[in-house]
């Protein structure tokens, strides 16, 4: 021991001496007055700033919520009346294609020579003009 200069000079005593670092635990004591399961709860005390904040804290989460159900409203909404205009643009479209196709039927060349041999015109190849817009 006396090489690695760890060794220390202990004083000659007929007392056991504890090291320091070493903590031995010692036995609680529980006062009789309290049930040996359940700590006893002290309130703590409530500043008036904690109290002011949580207020504050419940208004900002009321307002919110509010703003939530009305938004969810207007978005019910919107997405009613984008179904109206879907509706009747799907609305005006059918009638737009039934009255194209109505022209196209009037328009057709079988059709024409028949009124026109109802009226006692007749038709010449040589006087007819193709025009292509």
């Amino acid at each position: 021991m006396a090489q690695n200069s760890l060794a220390e000079a202990l004083p000659l005593s007929t007392e056991p001496q504890q090291r320091p670092n070493i903590e031995h635990p010692q036995p609680r004591v529980r006062p009789q007055g309290q049930p040996q399961g359940q700590p006893r709860r002290q309130k703590l005390p409530v500043s008036k700033f904690e109290k002011c904040l949580v207020t504050a804290c419940g208004l900002v989460l009321a307002v919110l919520m509010v703003c939530v159900v009305s938004a969810k409203i207007a978005m019910s909404n919107a997405q009613r009346d984008l179904q109206t205009v879907n509706q009747t643009t799907a609305t005006y479209q059918n009638r737009n294609t039934n009255a194209q196709q109505e022209i196209n039927e009037l328009q057709s060349r079988s059709r024409l020579d028949k009124i026109a041999q109802k009226q006692g015109l007749s038709l010449e190849n040589a006087r007819i003009r193709t025009v292509n817009k």
